[in-house]
């Protein structure tokens, strides 16, 4: 911490989120080819069909695993740490996701105060979770098909499907406030740099800025 900035993400955390974002388009990417010939024509980016769908496999089990290991080798703490705050519900988080969407809309809501993540970013990482749950299922079950009963794996295809298109808009909508909304582009900074500024901790996170302020923001 310094006069003008407060770490947010630590390293490990910043990392793991960019390998989880880089393998999951390389999953959206590979899985269009995968999910129609009038997609093929992306396949040239990784020199053919099959190739594509080779990628896929590898970028399932980064997407899956690689993410979590990461965290496994570096900060243990921070997974324990995010895991605990997205499980960790008050009434603050309601009021947050009520009063969101007056505030997404330009106009001004009278939100509680929020702790190191609001209730939107709780929500969004527990859809992830879910989703991202579902999504490695369906696609274990399409991939150990000929170990699996056809008529469960009949379900997997289009679970699989739903799931993708859900993740997309998901992820659509994390982009769009994390780097555009006005309001919260400084949290970019915190997955990039990671720190924030002290003002936009104190503005959006006040619980945690408290936190860390008693603390002394230890690195």
């Amino acid at each position: 911490m310094d006069n003008d900035r407060i770490l947010r993400f630590s390293l490990t955390e910043r990392i793991s989120h960019w390998v989880h974002v880089a393998s999951f388009f390389a999953l959206i990417l590979t899985g269009l080819v995968v999910l129609s010939p009038k997609f093929h024509f992306i396949s040239y980016l990784f020199g053919g069909v099959q190739e594509a769908r080779v990628v896929h496999r590898i970028a399932a089990v980064v997407f899956s695993i690689g993410t979590m290991m990461i965290f496994f080798l570096g900060d243990r703490r921070a997974l324990a740490s995010w895991l605990r705050d997205i499980f960790t519900w008050s009434r603050d988080d309601v009021g947050f996701l009520k009063g969101f969407p007056k505030e997404f809309f330009g106009g001004h809501a009278d939100i509680p105060e929020q702790g190191r993540f609001n209730g939107g970013e709780k929500l969004n990482s527990l859809i992830i979770l879910g989703n991202g749950a579902l999504l490695v299922i369906s696609g274990l079950m399409m991939w150990f098909a000929s170990y699996i009963p056809l008529d469960i794996v009949r379900w997997a295809y289009p679970l699989h499907d739903v799931g993708a298109f859900l993740m997309v808009a998901v992820v659509i909508g994390h982009i769009y406030v994390g780097a555009f909304l006005p309001s919260s582009k400084e949290s970019l900074n915190g997955i990039v740099r990671g720190t924030v500024a002290r003002a936009f901790a104190q503005a959006h996170h006040p619980k945690w800025y408290r936190e860390v302020m008693r603390k002394g923001n230890p690195k």
